[in-house]
């Protein structure tokens, strides 16, 4: 067995592709498209890079690689982990428990010599990317920007002193089954609130909007556990697939005597285009792939951000905000013949958001967990 740090372009790409080799025969296992993972991993393309540092490492048994790993120190801190803390992610592997100790053992010594006391995660690459591992609901269909991962990488991860330090739920709504609520009455719950207004994405000021999803994410989030601040940087690549596949319906900006108060974004599941044909599409699959692009219908879609401002949440009137964006969403869905909506990620204990999901018939059906683990004496970090 040996782990060595990824140090060249062809190391790079083996660790890029390697979840999509490890896991193909495995049950509800999709893989996305390699460009997709290169923008999001690739130092010179990945916007986490410009502002933090990481490693990633390769486990190679016989020559083949069987695992992979990163460690991340990052100056923006997500709202209540420890400082000192460092990050790990991208853990894939296969079922190897010597190959998984010792890539947590690598990922965990250069996060030592980078001076942190602690290590969490997994992230790829932190909070605002894909974060966690899929400990429940591995055999759900796909869904844009979450990750997957097999059974047995978390009960692995816990033999080796990482314990839960908090689980993310997805909430899955099937459309098909539950009726959204009747027009009038979502009409009269935006009535009894003087000045509100709810309005669609406008294409044309597409910056604008996103600046306005993020300002109004940020405010109302700030003061919950994980929370990073939401930049455009973080939206490179989602803003051009915003552009063209959102439906306007799905992109929703609430207003108070015109000030935004609450937003509300629905990410279509590209798994739906790209199935049969990523990670690495043929020619032949490139022109299908346009072909799906110009002509597909999206059924399924991901609630990826929602946020109202910080100065009506625990008020009636921020209740019935984030009320009104879910059920209009739901209705726009409806119209535009989806399946099925994911929201997600839901803290486990984020009650007030679980309520709203539950009064809407979602059901809890995948949960991401965040682990964590003390690598040294706080007293000893520098």
């Amino acid at each position: 067995m040996l782990v060595e740090p990824v140090s060249s372009g062809q190391d790079l790409d083996e660790f890029i592709d390697l979840p999509a080799r490890l896991y193909a025969e495995y049950p509800g296992f999709e893989p996305p498209l390699r460009m997709d993972r290169k923008m999001l991993l690739d130092p010179r393309q990945s916007a986490f890079w410009k502002r933090a540092r990481a490693q990633y490492w390769l486990a190679r048994r016989d020559g083949q690689v069987v695992g992979r790993i990163s460690a991340q120190v990052d100056p923006v801190m997500p709202v209540g982990i420890e400082p000192g803390a460092g990050m790990f992610g991208c853990i894939d592997a296969r079922d190897d428990r010597e190959a998984i100790a010792a890539l947590v053992q690598a990922a965990e010594d250069w996060l030592k010599e980078q001076g942190c006391s602690s290590m969490f995660g997994p992230c790829t690459l932190d909070m605002n990317d894909e974060p966690g591992l899929l400990v429940e609901g591995s055999e759900q269909p796909p869904m844009t920007l979450c990750p997957w991962h097999p059974p047995y990488l978390g009960a692995h991860l816990e033999t080796f002193g990482l314990v839960k330090l908090r689980d993310l739920h997805s909430w899955r709504r099937d459309l098909a089954q539950h009726a959204p609520s009747a027009p009038d009455n979502r009409l009269r719950l935006a009535e009894r609130i003087p000045g509100l207004t709810i309005r669609y994405l406008e294409r044309r000021h597409l910056a604008r909007d996103l600046q306005i999803l993020c300002d109004v994410y940020n405010d109302g989030w700030q003061d919950h556990w994980g929370f990073i601040p939401l930049t455009l940087t973080d939206l490179d690549g989602l803003d051009q697939l915003i552009r063209w596949f959102v439906p306007k319906e799905a992109f929703k900006i609430v207003e108070l005597a015109g000030k935004p108060i609450g937003v509300m974004l629905l990410v279509p599941n590209f798994f739906e285009l790209t199935h049969g044909l990523a990670p690495r599409p043929t020619a032949a699959g490139w022109m299908k792939l346009l072909w799906r692009a110009a002509r597909h219908r999206f059924t399924s879609g991901r609630i990826i951000v929602v946020g109202v401002a910080r100065e009506l949440q625990a008020t009636v009137v921020g209740g019935a905000v984030a009320a009104l964006l879910v059920d209009e969403l739901i209705a726009g869905q409806t119209t535009l013949q989806g399946k099925w909506v994911e929201a997600g990620w839901v803290l486990e204990n984020n009650s007030a958001l679980v309520r709203i999901l539950e009064r809407f018939e979602f059901e809890r059906n995948k949960t991401f967990r965040i682990y964590s683990k003390t690598i040294m004496a706080p007293d000893s970090a520098g």
